[in-house]
């Protein structure tokens, strides 16, 4: 795997060859470029502090503060903006995730990099079995195209011995994994001190076993998109897509990753394909076969006004069914059992996957807007939020759609509130028509929406997260949201989240009282890290 080098004072922005490796395998190893001795004292303090406090949650950057000058590294800075845009926003959930050694008699065992679960040593925070992250603090979508990355910081050499983390390259679109998908399994080899490895944020991935004498630390860190792409953000972009060099994953999936480089362009497709066989593509959707299932999106994506009708119908055919309900039921104890069709498309808390018919509505524009409208009417919630999504896919050229969408908000269904504000957000344009309804969902209590399955968070606690999420990615004048950004730092809040994306809105579009107040925020929640 290529690592991003520095190249003194020129641009560090990712090339072409990079961003087409990022697409195909949704990983890159990056160098900090930052002094040795800074790492060994970041190691040095998380040492400090995870055996003195043991976990510190999302606290962890203001405890190690030098941690910032990690991602402030002309590298991560390059390569962030040239996978999520300049304006790209560092999420306020980030975690220490340390890896303990496997007990002496342990470390001898030999590892290919492709098990699944091997031993972790007592106490490790590092997940060992393939899976994919869930959203914090609870489910949102599973996106095709790059809103959200991960940011692994390792602050000491980490050789395979030592168990970096290992990812399924190319797996982050998939909707699942199979024993012969783990034969893929890459682990990085080339993790020194002050290594970062990139990752989408979808992408299946596993710690390792950590076969030597001496505690891994690795500090996870998520960042996000806050704008649509308008033209290139990387050294490049002019050219169509071609596949890079060399990729890692199992599957070629030229289709899918021509859609997402022309979306990261800006580039939205008038030409058309040909519309072949579209009754053999929509029996491919949502189906096991992930090269077929991929293809068959952005196939039917690309053909126009034909692929509409097939489509619409095909996503109807599944109303009816109560997908909105999980494929599975809480337990007493508090743990889950399987209580339907695992492998059909159903909402889930993790992350949730819509129909594979949603992902190509969206990629057909324009057109299907008036039809997904429609679809917004109806009485299924699957449906609408699929519709909803599809919208938010097309992106600002659905902004007629938002007064509309505004509408659903007030739902009593957590579930469709949450997926509509993601797609007001993903449109990012007409917000206004939508505000007031936002500020009406930040003042109503967490606990007013029910939730079946008791969770570490509220629903509320999501809904909240995602309405302030909307005004971060709006093009609201400042002027209309202020106050109640203002309000928003202010008001008692059980997590972090909501202040700080109200925060962040304030530092970059807030007038000189906006920034006084998010000044006086900083000053009463700032740390002494020399303690």
């Amino acid at each position: 795997m290529g690592r991003f080098k520095s190249m003194g004072d020129s641009d560090l922005k990712l090339d072409d060859e990079q961003v087409r490796r990022f697409i195909c395998d949704g990983v890159l190893v990056l160098d900090s470029d930052a002094d040795a001795s800074l790492h060994q004292g970041i190691r040095d303090k998380l040492e400090s502090i995870y055996r003195n406090n043991g976990e510190t949650g999302n606290n962890i950057l203001p405890q190690v503060s030098k941690l910032q000058r990690v991602l402030d590294s002309p590298p991560v800075i390059g390569a962030l903006q040239s996978i999520l845009g300049e304006s790209y926003m560092q999420y306020p959930h980030r975690i220490l995730v340390p890896s303990e050694p496997l007990k002496p008699e342990q470390r001898n065992i030999e590892l290919r990099g492709d098990e699944n679960g091997p031993p972790m040593g007592e106490g490790s925070l590092s997940y060992s079995y393939w899976h994919k992250d869930t959203y914090m603090p609870l489910g949102r979508t599973r996106y095709h195209v790059p809103r959200f990355v991960y940011l692994f910081y390792f602050p000491q050499d980490t050789p395979v011995e030592k168990g970096p983390t290992r990812v399924i390259p190319g797996s982050q679109n998939q909707d699942r994994l199979s024993e012969a998908d783990h034969a893929y399994a890459h682990v990085p080899d080339q993790v020194r001190a002050g290594s970062c490895i990139l990752t989408a944020f979808d992408i299946d991935h596993a710690g390792m076993s950590n076969r030597t004498d001496q505690t891994r630390y690795m500090v996870k860190f998520v960042f996000r998109r806050t704008r649509n792409p308008e033209k290139p953000s990387w050294n490049g972009g002019m050219d169509d897509w071609r596949p890079p060099d060399e990729y890692l994953g199992r599957y070629s999936h030229p289709e899918t990753w021509s859609y997402v480089w022309d979306w990261m362009r800006g580039k939205r497709r008038s030409e058309t394909e040909a519309a072949t066989d579209i009754d053999r593509h929509i029996g491919h959707l949502n189906g096991a076969d992930q090269q077929q299932r991929l293809a068959a999106i952005y196939s039917l994506g690309a053909m126009g006004e034909p692929a509409l009708a097939p489509l619409l119908s095909s996503l109807l055919a599944v109303e009816g069914q109560n997908r909105i309900e999980p494929p599975y039921v809480q337990k007493a104890d508090g743990s889950f059992e399987v209580s339907a069709d695992s492998a059909a498309r159903r909402w889930t808390e993790g992350g949730y996957i819509f129909q594979d018919e949603a992902y190509a509505l969206g990629c057909l524009g324009e057109i299907a807007i008036d039809f997904l409208l429609e679809l917004l009417d109806r009485d299924d919630a699957w449906i609408v939020i699929n519709a909803a999504f599809a919208l938010g896919e097309i992106g600002s050229a659905a902004a007629r759609a938002v007064p509309q969408l505004a509408a659903l908000l007030d739902s009593p269904d957590h579930r469709v509130v949450r997926a509509v504000l993601e797609s007001i957000a993903c449109i990012g344009s007409n917000t206004i028509a939508a505000l007031p309804a936002i500020s009406k969902l930040l003042y109503t209590k967490r606990d007013a929406w029910t939730q079946d399955l008791q969770l570490n968070y509220l629903a509320g606690d999501q809904i909240h997260l995602n309405a302030i999420d909307v005004l971060l990615q709006s093009d609201l004048d400042t002027k209309d949201l202020e106050d109640l950004l203002i309000d928003m730092l202010e008001r008692p809040a059980p997590f972090v989240y909501v202040p700080a994306t109200a925060l962040e809105i304030l530092i970059r579009r807030g007038s000189p009282k906006g920034t006084r107040h998010a000044l006086q925020y900083l000053q009463a929640h700032c740390w002494d890290d020399c303690r």
